[in-house]
């Protein structure tokens, strides 16, 4: 394709999509946590899971923050590609109302 800049529109928003719903699984594991406190059975194995779900709070609130900002990145990419899409797309359409003879492929 060489320098050719290509930017799937589709599979920003599926990216996006992804992201918004990874984030929101993260802030709800602690969540989930307390409600699967009764399946574990065995108070060690119990308390050995609620150990695990406490130490990992802070890399869950890291992790759930650095994927905020790459969704929001995406978010300004998209919103961005759509703004020089619809420029383009008008100064195109300038240009060949303009000058008659390209607009027919001469």
């Amino acid at each position: 394709m060489g320098n050719n800049l290509v930017v799937n529109g589709v599979e920003l928003d599926e990216s996006y999509g992804k992201l918004t719903w990874l984030k929101s699984e993260f802030d709800s594991i602690e969540t989930r946590n307390a409600d699967t406190r009764g399946i574990w059975g065995h108070d060690k194995l119990r308390d050995a899971m609620n150990d695990f779900a406490t130490n990992m709070k802070h890399h869950r609130k890291e992790l759930s923050q650095k994927i905020d900002d790459c969704r929001k990145k995406i978010e300004s990419s998209q919103e961005a590609f759509e703004e020089a899409d619809t420029k383009l797309r008008a100064e195109l359409e300038k240009n060949t109302a303009d000058n008659p003879d390209h607009s027919e492929g001469a």
